[in-house]
């Protein structure tokens, strides 16, 4: 079958409807590419191809470009990539993004997004995880493999190792450090608020 009469992938439609919203978005405040770039600091050329569902930001990159654009990542996400009622994601089909644009970054999927998402994250040794996040909602953090300390800004850290759980509101700023000389694999379970 000829490429162009393949399918989209799930991870396709999401770069597609990502890039759709961040597009109408921007438009409705009628900013330049330009102005959202620079308020994101990004490149125009790379927004461009956000824009157009050629490439997937990173993390970090879609909080900056929600921010300049003064709403929640969350909103900027689809709420139902498929119209479909099931859903499956396979391992071997998986799209890993880096959550900075730092050469050591770690690695997230986006294996569900909707009003309830899911996202698995990759941690080599070694790698950096992020800056501080939050989010309308509640967050579950799980840790699949490997160990990871989570902190809340102003309430803790909290040593998490293989299959242990924190869940907490999306508003409480947190963020993960990798434990041990091992690669972690960590789960984040996200529910839009109401």
């Amino acid at each position: 079958m000829p490429a162009s009469d393949q399918p989209a992938s799930i991870d396709q439609l999401i770069g597609d409807r990502l890039g759709r919203a961040i597009r109408e978005a921007r438009s409705e405040r009628k900013l330049s590419m330009r102005a959202l770039a620079t308020a994101a600091e990004i490149s125009q050329p790379f927004l461009s191809q956000i824009e157009s569902g050629q490439t997937m930001p990173s993390l970090i990159t879609l909080y900056r470009i929600a921010n300049a654009l003064e709403m929640s990542p969350s909103a900027l996400l689809p709420a139902d990539p498929d119209p479909e009622v099931v859903h499956v994601s396979r391992a071997a089909e998986a799209r890993w993004v880096p959550i900075s644009e730092a050469p050591d970054t770690a690695h997230t999927r986006v294996i569900h997004a909707g009003a309830t998402s899911l996202q698995e994250y990759r941690i080599e040794p070694g790698e950096r995880v992020g800056d501080w996040f939050e989010s309308d909602g509640e967050v579950v953090h799980y840790v699949i493999e490997g160990s990871l300390a989570l902190e809340i800004a102003g309430l803790g850290v909290w040593e998490l190792n293989e299959g242990d759980a924190v869940a907490h509101p999306g508003a409480l700023r947190n963020r993960w450090q990798s434990r041990g000389d091992g690669s972690a694999r960590v789960a984040l379970i996200y529910t839009a608020g109401t």
